[in-house]
């Protein structure tokens, strides 16, 4: 009876939690300044890991890929399965992916650190909406810094991917450019900005959430921050299969 009774307690704090946020995205006041200095941290935190993870997926799917098609004589089509998994899976999935380790786990841990000292009772006693001030801006921040992020991701994969093929193994440069404007279309990148869209906003809620539920000093913010870091990276590799599958069995 208990493990029920906790379940709907957690369904209840996350109902609580989820109209919060929907309140507050509605209604004043809007801490604009702070949403851009928590955005300008993520993106100072994320630009670089997010750069370093991703840029070697194109040169490890040219790598891989070179030496299959090449065996069928059709290598010119490389930059056709670059484009494909570039723009829709690896570049979307890897840079939410890092973005939750670096901010959701950063936002988790700070908003943790304030439950525990108190400083979220005292804005409460002054008035100050937590989830407004304190939630809100970092959700903000993930939605829109990850599909930013998803772009130079994008080209970084793309431009490792044609160092690899065209530099170093010797495919033609024609070849790999033709092959890659007909494969790319405004769909492929409007699905993996809305893919980071999605994913960079759960991140911002489960770290909110998690931080705000944090008890048990330091230990507790240290459970927030990884327990941030793993449901998130679940969530988007669970989540990038079924959007995948969704897609395909859509024409899309």
């Amino acid at each position: 009876m208990r493990p029920l009774l906790r379940a709907l307690e957690t369904l209840g704090a996350i109902a609580v939690y989820l109209f919060a946020i929907v309140r507050s995205l509605f209604t004043g006041p809007r801490y604009v300044s702070e949403t851009l200095r928590v955005s300008e941290i993520l993106i100072r935190r994320c630009l670089i890991p997010v750069g370093l993870a991703v840029a070697p997926v194109g040169a490890v799917i040219a790598l891989q890929g070179v030496h299959i098609f090449r065996s069928f004589g059709a290598e010119e089509l490389l930059s056709s399965l670059l484009a494909t998994a570039v723009f829709r899976e690896y570049s979307p999935a890897l840079a939410s992916v890092m973005v939750a380790a670096q901010a959701g786990s950063s936002i988790a841990a700070r908003i943790g650190t304030m439950r525990v000292r108190g400083q979220i009772d005292a804005l409460a006693v002054m008035s100050v909406d937590p989830i407004r001030y304190v939630v809100l801006p970092g959700l903000i921040a993930c939605a829109v810094v990850t599909p930013l992020l998803n772009v130079l991701t994008t080209l970084l994969g793309l431009f490792s991917g044609w160092v690899f093929a065209v530099v170093l193994v010797g495919c033609d440069h024609g070849s790999f450019m033709a092959n890659l404007y007909s494969q790319v279309s405004l769909v492929d990148l409007y699905v993996g900005l809305s893919k980071c869209l999605v994913f960079g906003t759960a991140v911002g809620l489960i770290a909110g959430y998690l931080g705000l539920q944090t008890t048990g000093g330091a230990a507790g913010v240290g459970k927030a921050a990884n327990n941030t870091v793993t449901y998130t990276i679940v969530l988007i590799l669970v989540g990038d299969y079924l959007a995948s599958m969704l897609l395909l069995s859509l024409g899309l």
